[in-house]
């Protein structure tokens, strides 16, 4: 079903509570089944992929369909491979077109047994868990950082621990360095020198966890924010000392004219009023997840910039480069993209005479809402942001949009 979105003053004044971080609730969910006294785990995301993540965690779970959630894939990889038991792994059509060999083949090498049951390399997986080794091992991370996480969130029940060299460009490092963080929260020593992570046999300590707000949603509310003719907003749940590398979203929307402040547990926002100029080339391939919205930004400011390190965005939820690029071109957002970065030219935005596709992409449906602020917009398939960030159309109605039901004949 399509959906009507549009906002009739332009300005925007709310006070928000963002959802938790699914990123934290994922690496918290599997620390607790390693746990042998189980934390307890406050504040869990109630995005689609965590509780997915739940449901694959419980006991006697042998058939697991995580359907398009990612993180769930990796992580229950590696998990599964060293509880004892036979395990069948799969998901959506989409999933068995994200890659997992790295990660497999880096687990097989330590002594686990997993097979592909039908593409090389590719889900679905058979796992027979057991108990694992540890010690060397390669992994390739050109691919995903969350296989470099699956790997580090296991390595402490290792008999021998491990020593993890990290194979060509690293993507999304403060995602691992987040890893690292929780784990020695929950009593877990380790050490990263050049390219190589090391973690002795040890044991995770019990320890209850209130999980914080989730930073790259952040994103599309400064993005809404920087569009509008002027804008106030508050969020409550962010944490100022954050274990999330997206926290550097605040720096990358100041330039939009944002100012912030952090009082009182909470967050302040305002637009301020002022000449944008500067340059907005950037490369985030520490922060790849925040793309989308600060592409939208630029197009909607009509502003040029070149993004880089965007290499991983062809494998997530969508091929994010080849979609941004189909629907911005409905705008008449003169863009291209090659090898992991997409040029953006100012261009005259016009209404778009066709529906968004949110290409069953959350973070694509979340990027495209806030050109309402320009102009009327439909989009496809809004349902996707359960995925991370459920409560979101409901936020962007405190921020003053109207989202609206069409039905097929006026649609």
């Amino acid at each position: 079903m399509d959906f009507l979105i549009s906002h009739t003053s332009k300005s925007i004044n709310a006070d928000l509570i963002l959802p938790p971080s699914k990123s934290i609730s994922n690496r918290a969910l599997i620390i607790q089944a390693l746990c042998q006294s189980k934390p307890k785990l406050l504040n869990l995301s109630k995005s689609s992929d965590t509780q997915t993540l739940v449901q694959a965690l419980k006991p006697n779970s042998k058939t697991i369909d995580v359907g398009d959630a990612g993180t769930s894939m990796r992580f229950i990889t590696a998990y599964l491979s060293q509880q004892e038991g036979s395990y069948i792994l799969t998901g959506s059509d989409r999933m068995k077109e994200r890659p997992i060999g790295h990660l497999v083949e880096a687990l097989n090498s330590i002594g686990a047994d997993i097979n592909y049951l039908e593409k090389e390399g590719f889900p679905p997986l058979a796992i027979n868990g057991k108990a694992l080794e540890g010690g060397k091992v390669d992994i390739f991370t050109s691919v995903s950082s969350q296989f470099v996480s699956a790997l580090l969130l296991i390595a402490p029940t290792l008999k021998k621990g491990l020593s993890l060299s990290l194979k060509g460009e690293v993507l999304s490092k403060p995602y691992i360095k987040m890893t690292l963080d929780m784990m020695r929260y929950f009593g877990i020593q380790s050490s990263w020198t050049n390219n190589t992570i090391e973690v002795e046999p040890q044991n995770y300590v019990s320890k209850d966890l209130k999980v914080e707000s989730d930073w790259s949603a952040l994103a599309f509310i400064l993005q809404a924010m920087s569009i509008a003719k002027s804008a106030q907003v508050s969020i409550s749940g962010l944490s100022k000392d954050s274990w999330q590398g997206d926290s550097y979203v605040l720096n990358l929307f100041e330039k939009f004219g944002l100012q912030y402040e952090f009082k009182d547990e909470k967050l302040y926002l305002k637009k301020l009023n002022k000449g944008l100029n500067g340059d907005y080339n950037v490369n985030l391939i520490d922060t790849s997840d925040l793309a989308q919205a600060y592409c939208c930004t630029l197009s909607a400011l009509s502003k040029s910039a070149k993004i880089k390190g965007l290499n991983n965005l062809k494998l997530k939820e969508s091929h994010r480069l080849k979609a941004l690029h189909m629907e911005l071109n409905k705008i008449g957002q003169n863009n291209r993209y090659s090898k992991g970065t997409i040029q953006l030219k100012s261009s005259v935005l016009h209404t778009p005479t066709e529906s968004f596709d949110s290409h069953n992409d959350h973070r694509m449906a979340m990027c495209l809402a806030p050109f309402a602020l320009l102009f009327d917009i439909k989009i496809k398939n809004i349902e996707v942001v359960n995925k991370s960030y459920p409560s979101y159309w409901e936020d962007l109605k405190k921020m003053g949009f109207t989202i609206s039901p069409l039905t097929h004949s006026n649609s």
